[in-house]
């Protein structure tokens, strides 16, 4: 009489949502790091604005009709870490709703990566426009003109390029995360 060889047992199958705590928890722990960064660098930026040289830095931007935006950020340098200090503690408010699966943080998470794909391409908008207005104070003749203009169409092309990417993988992220069976965890 023969023994039965007994079955092997199986590996735990991991479900096809087994990726959504470690993303979440990534994210949560890369913005609260980014919060606290721009936190930090709101407490550098007082001391800073203070300066005669940051001051002068300020006023020559303004004199030579630089983007406002660039005026208002070296002008007001707190106030502008403290608005990125914001804008990180929402991600990472997101990020935590989505590790505890709270149907708010799905949304909220969901609208971050819609939201920071668009401001990809605002920022390299913004850049470029920068950049042109920069150069064209910087460059003394010619040539400098052309291989300055050379530099930024290349590092506007790459923005370019990366924000293309990032809004094609953010948008199936959205999308992986809008699917009834992933809704359907969320409380």
């Amino acid at each position: 009489m023969s023994v039965p060889i007994p079955p092997i047992p199986a590996a735990p199958t991991a479900t096809r949502t087994h990726w959504l705590k470690p993303l979440a928890q990534g994210s949560f722990w890369l913005c609260l790091v980014l919060t606290v960064y721009c936190l930090l660098q709101a407490l550098v930026a007082i001391p800073l604005a203070a300066l005669p040289l940051w001051q002068h830095l300020a006023s020559l931007a303004w004199e030579h009709g630089l983007d406002r935006t660039l005026w208002w950020m070296l002008v007001h340098p707190v106030s502008a870490s403290l608005l990125a200090a914001l804008v990180c503690l929402a991600s990472t408010l997101a990020s935590w709703g989505l590790w505890h699966e709270r149907r708010w943080g799905l949304w909220a998470y969901v609208w971050a990566l819609l939201l920071s794909a668009l401001a990809n391409f605002v920022i390299t908008w913004w850049f470029d426009r920068v950049l042109r207005q920069v150069f064209a104070l910087i460059a003394d003749d010619p040539s400098m003109a052309r291989e300055l203009d050379m530099q930024r169409l290349m590092f506007t092309v790459t923005l370019l390029g990366s924000s293309v990417l990032f809004a094609g993988l953010q948008g199936w992220l959205a999308w992986r995360l809008l699917r009834p069976d992933m809704r359907a965890r969320f409380r």
